[in-house]
């Protein structure tokens, strides 16, 4: 599959949300309670346009069939990290990109949508000079853990979200030295 990573435009939002609801369906497929309630949805994808951080990959037929944010300012929830990062930085002095709320439509699961969309990531991350990437995900989010690992990422603890109502907060994070 031929694919280009793009900025999400407000044309895909809808389009970005069906992507994480496959991508929600997938989760609870396999018993992970990540992503069971509202979020992410619509709103999310809104909100990362207009901050900048969404990212769309686009089939050669023109279609959405991946979605995810990719943020360059730091993450306070990464700072109380039980374990140790590869790097020294923290979210006040960020030399790290986050990847957040990604998902790959049900039509094209395991075809390499992630896999591409990692590998542009880390390309984005290299020109906005960043000496690293991290990113969590649930534990039992073992097809997620097997692309990080895939990709170079090495598992350095774990941290507890801070969102109310979230069922299973605890995260574990990873980190790829760029």
């Amino acid at each position: 599959m031929s694919l280009v990573m793009r900025k999400t435009t407000k044309d895909d939002v809808l389009t970005a949300e069906l992507v994480l609801r496959d991508g929600k369906a997938a989760l609870h497929a396999l018993n992970v309670p990540q992503w069971q309630g509202e979020y992410p949805n619509r709103i999310d994808v809104a909100e990362d346009i207009e901050h900048g951080v969404g990212y769309v990959a686009e089939s050669e037929t023109g279609a959405v069939v991946g979605t995810l944010a990719l943020t360059f300012g730091g993450d306070t929830t990464y700072d109380a990290l039980d374990g140790e990062w590869l790097t020294d930085s923290t979210s006040v002095d960020a030399r790290y990109a986050v990847i957040h709320r990604c998902a790959v439509s049900a039509s094209a699961a395991h075809q390499g949508v992630m896999t591409f969309m990692f590998s542009e990531c880390e390309r984005l991350a290299r020109e906005h000079g960043c000496e690293s990437m991290r990113i969590d995900t649930h534990r039992n989010n073992l097809p997620m853990q097997g692309l990080i690992a895939k990709r170079g990422y090495t598992h350095c603890g774990a941290i507890t979200l801070p969102y109310p109502g979230e069922i299973d907060p605890e995260r574990l994070v990873f980190e790829k030295v760029l």
